[in-house]
């Protein structure tokens, strides 16, 4: 980056940051608020001359102008790395959750194409004039029909014989009778599947598509001969609009799209902002690109996939255009934590720069500078001889400056609050939402596979057999087995029959509980389905079935003549699986901070399902707010939380399904996706803003007195202004060894050549200091006729208010500690909704028992 400073509109502004800050709104409204309260310092700063008070507040302007800058380009620079980290993950994940959708398809081609009705098919139909052979293509079209209505991701099937005509296609709208298409080929010359996407001849309506095909053989046997080619058509678009919809926000007009290998848009979330078949450059090697396109300026950002299992799919990219204007809206959120709490995060968060950290310290020291400069003030304004319009001038002119000050601080604060809400949020919900989202495609396919089994006509004539032999045991082992080698995601899988009794499993390991008989609830809700599209799952709970661990069973009845003969139960390895979608899902960014971070999945109890944090164990229940299990399906949120004694922002989100899983199907099932991402320990000190104490003279004409005020521990206290010399800063104290740490005296400061003792009296205000000391007030004492001077510790400077004297009541015998230090208080006015005390510090009594 360019990190020359160029003036833009009355801050020095990083060069290659200024395009990009002309469209941050917010940072935008800061620098106009901070630039309007510069000229503010500019006419105080010419007032203080006007007036003749020593009060020089040019070097107060000057460091809040040099700080200014050093703000708002840590706020430009930031929001543009959180813009960027926001693209980076939507276009990741676009392309990463499409990619393991696709990793199924490979599955189910592999399968299918080995499917026992559809080999028999073409071994008995060798082409149209065949007998039955209109009887037979309405029966498998009807059981292709079966199949898309479980795995309802393809929309057509297509069944050619080798020399590429078309016997059985499921969409009866496409009248092709034969294909020459280049797929034919590919797979009858491939062991494998063949992936392609284009304009394929057999299905003309469509410009282009995805299919995945595989050669039909007669047996298993990698030499057996080809007798046909079967093609899957995906619903690509739809897919990727259901990808997109869940990731784009439509507030900052991003538009997300695939891009195929020479940069041609293939899916897109907004055709009227990037249409299919748009040509776009990109760069997946550039952290982001700065574009023109269309006559308009875009952040975008290009990612190849992670990949799944090993497989990476065709040379595709996930890619994010965001409209310039809009790439830098505020976000609106729920998160409402304290301003103070945030900047304590800030200082003791492990993922914030130094250099960032330091500009908060920087602004509380240029105000407690300037509060000790309008203190000073009031003290010589006060002390000296001047005429009551001039010492009036003095006072309003001295508020304004600290009235300035204090503004100036708090769009400080504010600012680099948000700043750190900024940051540390850090697309909480997102992830959260990919976790879920993950996860509810990942088990849609879970119920699509044991209905499908179930309709394997080999399990259906074994259970409807007169006797159920050892043989019939075998082929029943045989098939789950090899069903069980392509779904490696299932630790088992085993038939039963309509007593419950099991026959037959898919692992050899798993062989003692053959014979074993389901439970009565398990046969009953087998026995209610009656409807090859409808299944069950078990509770998440410790089963035989699993190694006595926690997991999912998905069940289906395997029907003979619509009469209920059996079942198959798949034993889903959660342990393994779900870990598994989560390590996926949370991004990495290779920090410490990141090692903290950690992702778990509830159910609406708070039952732990899986969790990637070790401490967390699957079975207990996970210890946050039941607030957060309220939430209906699809619904978000985000907050930062205390937990195990450190802040997390955490992102959680309430599963909606889908396609049709747990949203048109019977099943119901809320899942919590949860991440939580580490900030930092929540040990912090968080120093809050105290209240000064201000007071005002209701009657001018009333005698009144003027009041220094303080803040020691949790109480104001306050000196007559004629016994007060100046307040410095404590950084000036040369402090004092001492034998006894408790003792009151600290130090001395050197004041008009002469040194200044300084003591602490907090104990003897029983009061319990938590905030530094961060200034000496000087005050004056007589000592036979000369005068003296003493130090005391401060936390906080007040306002110097004029007291009405009827409001000073003398106090007898108030006892604080050991010594009696304050002889009067200030009471409110009667009536007044203001019960602030405020206690008069006894200077007598202060040199008589502290001092000699």
């Amino acid at each position: 980056m360019n990190n020359q400073l160029i003036n833009y509109k009355g801050i020095e502004l990083k060069q290659d940051l200024l395009q990009y800050f002309k469209h941050m709104f917010l940072v935008e409204e800061y620098r106009e608020e901070l630039v309007s309260l510069s000229k503010s310092w500019d006419n105080l700063s010419l007032l203080s001359n006007f007036g003749n008070n020593s009060a020089n507040i040019n070097e107060t302007k000057n460091n809040f102008s040099k700080l200014t800058s050093k703000l708002l380009n840590h706020l430009s620079n930031e929001l543009l790395e959180k813009t960027i980290r926001q693209m980076k993950f939507k276009s990741q994940i676009s392309i990463d959750i499409l990619i393991r959708n696709l990793y199924e398809r490979t599955a189910d081609i592999g399968f299918l194409s080995t499917d026992k009705d559809i080999r028999e098919f073409l071994e008995n139909n060798k082409n149209k004039y065949d007998n039955d052979f209109t009887d037979n293509v309405k029966i498998l079209r009807n059981r292709f029909l079966e199949y898309t209505q479980k795995y309802s991701v393809y929309y057509n099937i297509v069944l050619m014989d080798t020399k590429g005509n078309i016997l059985v296609q499921l969409d009866k709208s496409e009248k092709i009778s034969k294909s020459e298409d280049e797929i034919l080929e590919l797979s009858l010359s491939s062991n494998d599947y063949v992936e392609s996407f284009k304009f394929h001849d057999f299905i003309p309506s469509k410009k282009k598509s995805l299919v995945y095909a595989s050669k039909v053989t007669k047996t298993n046997d990698p030499n057996s001969e080809s007798i046909g080619v079967l093609c899957l058509c995906f619903k690509f678009q739809d897919e990727m609009k259901g990808i997109f919809n869940n990731l784009k926000e439509t507030k900052n007009k991003e538009c997300l799209t695939i891009l195929d290998k020479d940069g041609v848009v293939i899916a897109t979330s907004d055709k009227y902002h990037v249409n299919l078949g748009t040509v776009l450059d990109f760069n997946p090697n550039s952290k982001f690109s700065f574009i023109s396109h269309g006559g308009r300026d875009y952040l975008v950002k290009t990612c190849k996939t992670n990949g799944y299992q090993g497989y990476f799919g065709q040379e595709w990219y996930g890619h994010i255009l965001l409209p310039l204007d809009y790439a830098f809206v505020e976000e609106d959120d729920n998160l409402n934590i304290d301003q103070d709490i945030l900047l304590a995060i800030l200082q003791g968060g492990e993922r914030f720069s130094d250099e960032l950290k330091k500009i908060p310290l920087e602004a509380n020291n240029i105000q407690e500078n300037l509060n000790r400069l309008v203190w000073n003030g009031n003290l010589n304004r006060g002390n000296q001889d001047k005429s009551e319009l001039t010492k009036s001038f003095s006072r309003a002119l001295l508020n304004e400056i600290s009235l300035t000050g204090e503004k100036t601080k708090k769009i400080f604060d504010l600012s680099i609050a948000n700043l750190t809400k900024t940051i540390i949020l850090n697309n909480a919900t997102y992830v959260a939402s990919l976790m879920v989202d993950i996860m509810d495609r990942n088990l849609y396919e879970r119920a699509n596979d044991c209905r499908w089994w179930a309709l394997t006509q080999d399990f259906k004539d074994v259970l409807t057999s007169s006797s159920i032999d050892k043989t019939n045991n075998s082929k029943l082992t045989e098939i789950l087995s090899y069903i069980n080698s392509l779904y490696t995601v299932y630790t088992n899988l085993f038939i039963y029959d309509k007593n419950g009794i099991i026959l037959a499993v898919s692992k050899e390991e798993e062989k003692h509980l053959v014979g074993m008989q389901l439970n009565d609830n398990t046969l009953e809700n087998t026995m209610k389905i009656t409807d090859n599209n409808d299944y069950f799952v078990s509770n998440f709970k410790r089963t035989k079935f699993y190694n006595d661990d926690y997991t999912y069973i998905y069940y289906s009845s395997i029907k003979s003549n619509e009469n209920v003969v059996g079942g198959i139960g798949v034993v889903f390895d959660s342990k393994v699986e779900l870990k598994a979608m989560l390590e996926e899902s949370i991004p990495n960014f290779k920090s410490s901070v990141d090692e903290k971070r950690f992702g778990v999945f509830t159910d609406k109890k708070g039952l732990i399902i899986s969790s990637t944090n070790e401490d967390l164990e699957v079975g207990t229940t996970l210890d946050i707010d039941l607030k957060f299990f309220n939430m209906v399906n699809g619904e978000s949120h985000s907050e930062i939380i205390v937990y195990n004694g450190n802040y997390y922002a955490i992102g959680i989100k309430c599963s909606q399904g889908y396609r049709e899983y747990k949203v048109a199907d019977n099943y119901s099932n809320d899942i919590f996706a949860i991440f939580f991402s580490y900030i930092s320990s929540a040990d912090l000190r968080i120093s809050h803003n105290k209240e000064i104490f201000k007071e005002i003279s209701g009657n001018k004409l009333e005698d009144t007195q003027e009041i220094g005020t303080f803040f020691i521990g949790g109480k104001w206290l306050g000196i007559e202004i004629e016994n007060l010399i100046e307040v410095v800063s404590i950084v000036k104290l040369d402090l004092s060894p001492t034998m006894n740490n408790d003792h009151y005296f600290k130090g001395t400061i050197i004041y008009n050549n002469s040194a200044v003792g300084v003591i602490d009296i907090k104990n003897f205000l029983d009061e319990k200091v938590e905030d530094e000391y961060k200034e000496v007030v000087i005050i004056k004492h007589f000592d036979k006729d000369s005068e003296n001077y003493i130090g005391i510790l401060v936390n906080e400077l007040g306002d110097i208010p004029e007291v009405p004297k009827s409001r000073i009541k003398k106090i007898d015998n108030y006892l604080l500690g050991n010594c009696t230090l304050i002889n009067s208080v200030i009471v409110p006015l009667e009536g007044s909704k203001d019960d602030k005390l405020l206690s008069i510090l006894d200077i007598e009594m202060l040199k008589n028992n502290l001092i000699e």
